[in-house]
């Protein structure tokens, strides 16, 4: 993976927020291709059962152990939604905010920084009337990412989960399109 010599130190560090019972080792591959792509340190929260919505301020320890300064705060599902829980309550010290099939049941409509929201076509898990909804609650320049061919289960490595949809996105491209739209904020 990526050598701490070629990290970009003006590039913020990216802590990520599991989807809920899934083991952070499932996002290993793509968010350590991502920390390559992007030459930025990618830390994964292990939350307690597998469900970060139970330690909303991991975070914060991850920031205040590696004495980050310039942080991108994100997750998947409902990691996602835990992300969005902490940036609501740190809004100062979070840059941006990402999300991968999910949304902010926050009110994050005044935050600053950036937010990157990335739904699938093929996402047949997530809630559609409250991801809708809570479009809301974002700020009005916040990019709002939908792809054709992407399902919930594309954002990991833990197979199909029960119910998702038969996305058809190879793991190179998913891992592109976050690349790609991450390397658009920096």
């Amino acid at each position: 993976m990526i050598n701490p010599a070629n990290i970009n130190r003006e590039h913020p560090a990216i802590i990520f927020y599991p989807g809920g019972l899934v083991a952070p080792q499932a996002y290993l591959y793509k968010m350590g291709h991502v920390a390559e792509c992007l030459q930025a340190p990618v830390y994964i929260i292990k939350a307690p059962f597998n469900a970060a919505i139970f330690d909303i301020n991991a975070a914060a320890r991850i920031i205040d152990n590696y004495d980050l300064e310039q942080v991108w705060v994100g997750g998947h599902s409902l990691g996602g939604i835990s992300a969005a829980r902490f940036t609501a309550e740190h809004e100062n010290i979070v840059e941006s905010l990402f999300l991968f099939g999910s949304y902010s049941d926050q009110d994050l409509s005044s935050f600053s920084g950036e937010v990157i929201s990335i739904m699938g076509d093929q996402d047949l898990i997530i809630n559609r009337e409250n991801y809708e909804e809570a479009k809301q609650n974002l700020p009005p320049r916040a990019q709002i990412i939908e792809v054709e061919k992407l399902n919930h289960s594309a954002f990991g490595n833990y197979g199909l989960q029960s119910g998702d949809g038969p996305g058809s996105l190879s793991e190179v491209e998913v891992i592109e399109l976050i690349c790609s739209s991450f390397k658009d904020h920096l």
